[in-house]
């Protein structure tokens, strides 16, 4: 970048700012030598937010406290305002969705009864959380006051995040009836899904990987060991807020109780990793949620320590946020865009692995497409990821190129190469270094005719951002007198402009030194020119 600059600079100086003097007759030219600085300046950064909102709640699994008669939880969910789920009369009646993933919801809308007793409604409280039993410590998104009989009416929830969503009536003889729930919101990736696990020992077929297929039927189980662990590489360090794990007692696995969950980045011994939580010895546990608080770490072990035992894991994810992603605070771009697969599915955080057809960007069949990641300022690239799609016919984006650099010059796909992509195998996640090449831009071209880019999630890491500072000496023709600080500044904001038009924008222009003349005089011919300041 500095050598390119370097003759930029020289050129835009000598030739194009002389040249907007238009038509020159012959003229006198003074003669200067300065020193200039330009730097690169920061931008404000702001996280890229996408519109992502859904329908998750209709025929999902629904419970209540208890039951009148033939009408079941079922009922709130099943798209028919008129069936209505109902309870006894009792002490804090509730009725529960489970999502059957963890999710962010967004909006709660609720239909209440159309009759003569529309105000019992009044006072329920909505909750949104991880917990299944322990209803009370799920946080409360909305409390509704009052209903009309068969209104229908928006709660929103803001984004919290929970797999149960409750409804809960306080209070002694109540009774609680749920004709139609709504929720609109969408499911954040499960960080654990097909990365890598490592068993302390192994039962039979009850491999490590059962654990993180995300089908609660397939288990990883150790042998009778004192102390028996699994350990999961999430591949990258992650600030990690919740954790589920789930047993199927069904399949005749032993329970949970008595698990320790660490998390941190040594993998070699449990116990060098802080704890974020222990299921009690208490009563058998089939499935848990807890926070862990924006823990940090690459390795999450489960153990059950200091026992002889079995250690069976039917299920184990992991919610978080992926830390020092330049990507994930950038703004994407791409040649075309196939129906609603848009630019910033790319960058969104979703590795498309849960949710394929929603998760992942993609362009139109053409020549050469390519998609373009502005990390918004200048890094120093270590190691790009790029994640395939995890379907059967997924193109392995034979000889996809990764380049990075300050330029927009041809869409930024002019910039130097860091690396050629061999192939990428349906659902894998692959690192390619770059060794500190700086840049602002990552783009992803696939060369060739009749080609289409899809990409599930491409992640960046790198130091920065970097303020670059660079010095040139350089030499000025001009009639006017550069000494002359308006006429200096002038000069300056001209460069700045013609650079920003080659794509180099951000940039600020300092003089190390006041220009000097040094030659003096000088008549010039009409095929030469000076700088014309206005």
């Amino acid at each position: 970048m500095k050598s390119c600059l370097w003759i930029l600079l020289g050129v835009l100086s000598i030739q194009q700012l002389a040249n907007a003097g238009g038509t020159f007759s012959e003229k006198v030219c003074l003669r200067y030598w300065a020193g200039l600085i330009y730097l690169t300046t920061p931008l404000q950064m702001s996280v890229l937010t996408t519109n992502r909102n859904e329908v998750v709640a209709l025929w999902r699994s629904a419970s209540q406290s208890s039951q009148y008669g033939t009408l079941v939880a079922l009922n709130g969910v099943d798209g028919d305002p008129g069936s209505c789920s109902h309870t006894q009369s009792e002490d804090n009646p509730w009725w529960k969705l489970e999502l059957r993933s963890k999710y962010q919801v967004n909006t709660i809308k609720f239909t209440n009864v159309d009759g003569a007793f529309f105000t019992r409604i009044d006072g329920a409280e909505i909750r949104v959380g991880i917990f299944a039993d322990d209803i009370f410590s799920n946080p409360v998104c909305a409390v509704i006051s009052s209903m009309a009989a068969g209104a229908t009416s928006n709660f929103s929830c803001g984004g919290m995040e929970g797999r149960y969503i409750i409804f809960l009536i306080p209070g002694t003889g109540k009774i609680l009836n749920v004709c139609e729930l709504t929720v609109y919101g969408y499911m954040p990736e499960n960080a654990a899904l097909w990365r890598t696990a490592v068993l302390a020992s192994q039962t039979g077929s009850s491999y490590a990987r059962n654990a993180l297929d995300g089908l609660p039927q397939t288990c990883a189980q150790t042998t009778f060991q004192p102390d028996p662990w699994i350990r999961l590489n999430l591949l990258n360090e992650y600030r990690i807020n919740v954790v589920t794990m789930i047993n199927s007692l069904n399949l005749g696995y032993v329970p949970l109780n008595g698990t320790t969950t660490r998390i941190g980045n040594d993998p070699s011994y449990a116990y060098n990793n802080p704890s974020c939580t222990k299921i009690p010895n208490a009563s058998p546990v089939t499935s848990t949620n807890f926070s862990c608080g924006g823990m940090v770490g690459r390795y999450v072990f489960v153990h059950v320590p200091g026992y002889m035992a079995i250690l069976t894991l039917c299920e184990l994810e992991i919610y978080g946020d992926l830390i020092d992603n330049r990507a994930s605070v950038g703004a994407a771009t791409q040649s075309s865009t196939s129906k609603d697969w848009s630019a910033d599915r790319a960058i969104d955080g979703d590795r498309g692995l849960q949710q394929i057809n929603k998760g992942c960007s993609s362009t139109l069949n053409e020549t050469s497409p390519w998609l373009r990641v502005d990390l918004l300022y200048f890094y120093a690239v270590n190691r790009v990821v790029i994640t395939n799609r995890n379907v059967s016919n997924a193109i392995q984006m034979t000889g996809l190129e990764i380049h990075i650099g300050s330029s927009l010059e041809n869409n930024g796909n002019n910039n130097p190469i860091c690396a050629v992509v061999p192939g990428i195998p349906m659902g894998e996640s692959y690192n390619y270094t770059c060794n500190g090449m700086v840049g602002r831009y990552i783009n992803l071209i696939l060369p060739g005719d009749f080609q289409m880019l899809t990409l599930c999630e491409v992640e960046v890491f790198g130091k920065g951002p970097v303020l670059g500072r660079s010095f040139v000496r350089m030499h000025f023709s001009s009639t006017m007198d550069l000494t002359d600080q308006t006429i200096s500044k002038n000069i300056l904001q001209q460069l700045k402009s013609a650079l920003a038009g080659r794509g180099y924008a951000n940039m600020t222009f300092v003089w190390s030194e006041s220009p000097k003349m040094v030659l003096g005089m000088q008549k010039m011919t009409p095929a030469q020119h000076c700088i014309k300041v206005p």
